[in-house]
């Protein structure tokens, strides 16, 4: 009886198998080449073509659609017969899909098909950094970043930037991009992206700083009060020094736990704190 049930069960999946088979090979889509090259800002037409299992026009209209702010196609439906010429536009780079469905009233029954359209990465154009200072302190450290802007105005995110400073003696920069002064003098910052060159010249002038004070409204607050810190850099006679950088960190131990558990916060570049957990933050 275990053998008949399992011979049983063996037939029909077969048998839903080659109906399925038949379904998809009722109809099938023909593209006009195996693949498409565009470059972005760049249209080319096509002709797709629905056959019936006949080998004929299957005499039903199909879909077309691109990939959504990537690839456009015009127009997104073919004729009655069968046969589609559109239009395909590239607006951004990458390995996109052009893709194809019959129309049916069951869902289930609709074919899908689709052509892979290649688009290149356009050739990086400019680079732009996000601060050009004239003048830096001497045992600072600022950051720089490099917005890379391609020949089809794009930007980009998946080209490598090299910082390199003129004279390492006077400044150089980390890992992280950081651009740490160590003495006066004068340098030539430059960014280098695909053979693509952005310079800016910057003096180095004697640190001013000899102390600094931090401010707060308060000295109490609730977890996800935002506290805004204000931190001055003065120099030999008590004066603010308006252009010199001041960074914020913190520190911290939490209420709960035995063991002194760190407390978790969160610091910005202009001085605002929030404290995610209850403790005592230095």
């Amino acid at each position: 009886m275990i053998i008949l049930k399992r011979i049983f069960v063996l037939i029909v999946s077969i048998g839903f198998l080659a109906s399925q088979d038949k379904k998809t090979e009722k109809f099938h889509f023909q593209f006009e080449m195996d693949s498409l090259e565009l470059h972005v800002g760049e249209a080319k037409e096509i002709t797709i073509k629905l056959f019936n299992e006949n080998g004929d026009l299957a005499q039903n209209p199909f879909y077309v659609f691109g990939q959504r702010r990537a690839l456009s196609v015009s127009p997104r439906m073919s004729d009655s017969t069968g046969v589609a010429k559109v239009t395909v536009n590239a607006y951004k780079p990458g390995r996109l899909r052009l893709s194809v469905q019959t129309i049916t009233v069951k869902r289930d029954d609709r074919i899908r098909d689709g052509l892979v359209v290649n688009v290149p990465y356009p050739p990086v154009d400019h680079l732009v950094f996000n601060q050009t200072p004239s003048k830096l302190y001497t045992k600072t450290s600022t950051s720089f970043s490099v917005e890379v802007i391609d020949e089809a105005d794009l930007t980009r995110d998946d080209v490598d930037v090299e910082l390199t400073s003129s004279s390492t003696a006077v400044a150089d920069f980390d890992i992280f991009g950081n651009l740490e002064t160590k003495r006066t003098g004068r340098v030539t910052i430059s960014a280098t992206a695909e053979g693509i060159t952005e310079q800016f010249n910057v003096r180095i002038i004697k640190n001013p700083v000899r102390s600094v004070t931090l401010s707060a409204e308060k000295d109490e607050i609730r977890t996800g009060d935002v506290l805004h810190f204000d931190g001055k850099a003065l120099n030999r006679s008590g004066r603010s020094v308006e252009d010199a950088p001041v960074s914020f960190t913190y520190s911290g131990e939490a209420d709960y736990g035995e063991f002194g558990l760190p407390a978790a916060g969160l610091v910005t570049e202009d001085g605002r704190f929030v404290a995610e957990t209850a403790g005592i933050y230095t």
